[in-house]
């Protein structure tokens, strides 16, 4: 069996030509378990088989495997699989980039015509993301400077996070997709609910920024009620950022009564090129 960074050697030999350096925008290529550009900005495949970009520390403190492994739990049992059948009927043949992809979950359930692409700024997820047995390219990376070539990329997958509409329109090729997920008021409602957080909230803002990159862009609304096996229901209340908010009383109570239900609503947008 081969190991990780054999395989993640193997998938870049093929798909080389999809990365650039962030540093000076080269070229790269692939020497002894590295990737090297022209001008000899080096970046190693460490033994995970994930790359590491960043110019600045990984996020090691926020975004950990206390949160990420209920959320793991909780995608497996399939509380977004009909959020995930209705991306899936938008995406076009070519390569896929998942932004910010946390623990890879949500790459590793969709089919794709062409190379997976992936990365988060969150050390624990991209190293969770590796232990998933997906064929795809994983890397910490910045926003704001993706290591991608011009055009390489047929879709952009933004599910609940932050977009940077320059980086996406140079690494999209001619008619790519950027298909972006933003929560709607009720979303995990349930979840807001046993935490005394405010229920109702307002993402007008970020789909009036959205539409102003792509005016022709399409809206989808999705709204259902995942039932939570009982033996998730304390994974609900870890899988989210909600919590660190909140007072360890209400996390007590909270523990003591768990929700029963998830609501899913969102909108999906989807942009063209």
């Amino acid at each position: 069996m081969l190991k990780k960074i054999e395989k993640a050697y193997l998938f870049l030999e093929k798909n080389l030509e999809v990365l650039r350096c962030p540093i000076c925008q080269g070229k790269f290529q692939l020497e002894a378990n590295a990737l090297k550009c022209q001008n000899n900005h080096t970046y190693n495949l460490n033994k995970k088989g994930y790359v590491n970009f960043l110019q600045t520390k990984a996020d090691t403190e926020h975004y950990t495997r206390k949160m990420f492994e209920p959320r793991r739990r909780l995608i497996q049992a399939g509380m977004y699989q009909h959020l995930l059948t209705e991306i899936q009927k938008y995406f076009v043949s070519g390569n896929l980039l998942d932004v910010g992809t946390g623990e890879g979950s949500f790459l590793e359930l969709l089919k794709v015509d062409g190379a997976k692409f992936a990365f988060d700024i969150a050390k624990d997820g991209i190293e969770m993301a590796t232990e998933l047995e997906m064929e795809s390219f994983l890397s910490l990376a910045d926003l704001t400077n993706l290591p991608f070539a011009d055009e390489s990329l047929s879709v952009i997958l933004n599910i609940f996070t932050p977009s940077n509409y320059a980086e996406f329109h140079r690494v999209l090729a001619e008619s790519g997709l950027v298909i972006k997920i933003i929560p709607d008021k009720n979303y995990l409602r349930e979840l807001r609910e046993v935490y005394q957080l405010p229920v109702d909230y307002n993402n007008q803002p970020v789909l009036e920024r959205f539409r102003e990159e792509f005016p022709n862009a399409s809206q989808e609304e999705i709204e259902y009620q995942f039932e939570i096996p009982k033996n998730l229901r304390h994974d609900f209340l870890l899988m989210s950022p909600l919590e660190w908010s909140v007072s360890d009383e209400r996390k007590k109570f909270a523990k003591e009564n768990p929700p029963k239900t998830a609501t899913i609503h969102v909108q999906i947008l989807v942009g063209r090129k």
